[in-house]
């Protein structure tokens, strides 16, 4: 049985039997991994609290060629985020992050970027940054890192650029400028088109300039439903979001 160890945040954990957990593992060097954690269910087990959600840790596991999972030996904490994720202020939040990274996200595919991504969401959160922006930079950055992002500055029709208004393609494929548009309900305002380019090259621990400039709630729906869309899946989990009600 072939022996790694990897470091990786904890996207979720589910039983997998009377005593053994099922745990999914977002690592640094092989992208999204399922795992099982033998004996992790008894209420005496050597994991302790390593597998809450977004944890991250240094995992010790073997695997057989045969089988897709693969086995968890040991772990260390590198460091909980137990603190912030459980806040009720935050926790549905989360929850729309670990779903985006379950039913968006390939699994087995390096890209470290999305570990960097995930990282920088959560320490910025520690540090105080607002948690709709931050998610709302996230899902962002996701359909950034993933190809399906448009140009905040083009009309997918007509090719104009430095538009000031734009509307969601109904494909959510690109923007359409106000001479393209026809029906679409879904817009964007021209700070909003700002904001996205301005994610391009900046830190989260800026978002701050931001608000009361943009409408957080309305981007967060429509990125929300692009993701929906291209990924074909249903994040569930927005629905315990206020930008939702």
């Amino acid at each position: 049985m072939p022996l790694a160890s990897t470091q990786a945040f904890v996207l979720g954990s589910s039983p997998f039997s009377e005593q053994d957990q099922l745990v999914h593992l977002l690592t640094i060097d092989k992208g999204i991994l399922r795992a099982m954690a033998p004996g992790s269910l008894k209420v005496r087990n050597r994991f302790g609290s390593l597998f809450e959600l977004f944890t991250e840790g240094e995992f010790h596991y073997y695997w057989q060629e045969n089988r897709e999972l693969i086995t968890i030996s040991k772990g260390e904490i590198i460091h909980s985020y137990f603190r912030i994720v459980s806040d009720p202020q935050n926790i549905f939040y989360f929850y729309l992050v670990a779903d985006v990274f379950f039913k968006f996200i390939p699994f087995n595919r390096k890209e470290d970027r999305l570990y960097r991504l995930l990282h920088t969401i959560l320490t910025h959160r520690e540090e105080g940054v607002e948690i709709n922006l931050l998610l709302l930079y996230f899902l962002i950055w996701v359909l950034r890192i993933e190809g399906m992002m448009f140009n905040p500055q083009m009309c997918y029709n007509c090719y104009a650029q430095n538009i000031r208004q734009a509307w969601f393609k109904k494909d959510f494929r690109g923007i359409l400028c106000q001479r393209c548009r026809t029906n679409e309900p879904l817009g964007l305002l021209g700070e909003e088109l700002r904001f996205i380019k301005w994610t391009e090259r900046h830190s989260p621990k800026e978002l701050g300039i931001w608000k009361d400039k943009i409408d957080t709630t309305k981007m967060i729906r429509s990125f929300t439903k692009k993701i929906e869309y291209h990924g074909e899946c249903t994040l569930k989990s927005s629905q315990y979001l206020v930008e939702f009600r």
